[in-house]
């Protein structure tokens, strides 16, 4: 059995943003849909789009997508919007709350319309069922080889599964081949098949995971601070104030009790997010020749007048993950590999921080000066992350934000639609 982290996370979250993340669904299936004026004329190719959410995320195939879509949040539904300007998109549903192992099995398993395996090797070592649910014939791409490739997408820890799924079928596994000698291998785990993957896009993705589940002092700070602040505020009705303070409350228990370990259990996405275990993910992680790999880079924070010490910039933060901004911002503290995260670690978007949003460390790496863009695409190069110029906003903001819907986002990702099509 893997751990039930599901279950514990919704009895932890706190009740007020619940609240209104669920009185604002259905006023979001009543927006007009989106509309989206792509520029085609640059493409050179027009493959596939596999949108992937992050942790704690959700896609088309769940049960209340129409209501409050993830591609798009309460802007309406940017993948309808894609469709109907020429993009072919799909968007699968795996563990929101799994380990990147396990979420790229089950992605790939639908993708090509297969069992799901996670392994031998993997399911003896982590204690659980080697096979999960059978898509046979339920295949998301029809057709998927290296003359139909496919572009992935992933918004946060979905960017940490495209990279890994790219290496499996570039470099294979060599502990599966290994442990797997009876015929039973997958062909996710044989190597032989990077050709498959045209463009892979990390939008925030945590490649080198978080700081936010390790700052259990700045968690505590925070909390203070916030309530202080709404205690301030004589023009909030006591009831009002209260529901905040039970919400901060809330998170901080949360966070504090990740970053202290008591949740942190192997083999799920809160593990692998932690900076020493993305570093361990990431000695498996191959850099495929023949893919390119493009990076948007977000960043909410600025310096404060008062001290120079980074906190959320108002103009750019959502009311709830801008909340998250400062924690992040005052990372100064070592990894338990022992890996520093001091000041290089504090610029983030409330979930990711920008150094974890660039590149896997180590990766080769090739700097864009250009917005995507058929420019932008020009200057690309297969087998290197080419990162995008750092854009200002939280963590939400390319999927549609979240308590503070705007299109921006979305556009930019529209534009990012035609910088992969304008690839060679």
């Amino acid at each position: 059995m893997r751990f039930d982290y599901l279950t514990w996370f919704f009895r932890k979250f706190n009740a007020f943003v619940l609240t209104v993340f669920l009185l604002l669904i259905p006023f979001s299936a009543l927006r007009a849909p989106l509309h989206f004026d792509a520029d085609h004329s640059a493409d050179k190719t027009n493959y596939p789009f596999v949108f992937l959410h992050g942790f704690q995320g959700w896609n088309e195939d769940a049960k209340g997508y129409k209501g409050m879509q993830y591609w798009g949040m309460f802007n309406g539904d940017a993948l309808r919007g894609f469709r109907e300007a020429g993009y072919t998109c799909v968007a699968p549903m795996i563990d929101p709350v799994g380990s990147v192992w396990d979420r790229t099995c089950e992605l790939y398993a639908k993708l090509k319309g297969t069992r799901v395996d996670y392994g031998a090797a993997h399911s003896a070592a982590c204690g659980h069922d080697r096979y999960g649910e059978d898509y046979t014939g339920k295949a998301l791409l029809k057709v998927w080889d290296s003359e139909h490739k496919c572009n992935l997408i992933g918004h946060s820890l979905g960017g940490n599964n495209c990279v890994l799924l790219a290496s499996l079928l570039a470099f294979g596994a060599q502990a599966e081949q290994a442990a797997t000698t009876d015929g039973t291998l997958s062909d996710l785990f044989k190597g032989g098949r990077g050709d498959w993957i045209h463009a892979v896009v990390g939008l925030a993705a945590v490649y080198n995971g978080t700081s936010l589940f390790v700052n259990h002092q700045a968690v505590r700070d925070t909390q203070r601070y916030i309530k202080e602040q709404v205690a301030e505020q004589k023009l909030i009705l006591p009831l009002m104030r209260a529901l905040i303070n039970k919400s901060v409350d809330g998170v901080s228990d949360l966070l504090a009790d990740i970053s202290s370990g008591t949740v942190a259990a192997p083999d799920t996405a809160i593990y692998d997010m932690q900076p020493e275990h993305a570093a361990e993910l990431n000695q498996i992680i191959g850099t495929a020749e023949s893919v390119y790999y493009i990076s948007e880079v977000q960043d909410a924070t600025m310096k404060s007048k008062l001290d120079g010490h980074l906190i959320a910039d108002p103009e750019v933060s959502d009311p709830i993950i801008g909340l998250l901004v400062p924690i992040i911002a005052r990372t100064n503290t070592v990894a338990a590999d022992g890996t520093p995260l001091d000041e290089a670690w504090q610029a983030n978007d409330g979930c990711a921080n920008v150094i974890s949003q660039r590149a896997p460390f180590g990766a080769p790496v090739n700097e864009l000066d250009e917005a995507p863009s058929a420019a932008a695409a020009a200057k690309a190069q297969k087998g290197v992350y080419n990162v995008l110029p750092t854009v200002r906003a939280t963590h939400m903001w390319p999927i549609g934000d979240f308590l503070k819907p705007r299109m921006e986002g979305l556009l930019y990702l529209q534009k990012l639609l035609e910088m992969v099509n304008a690839l060679a």
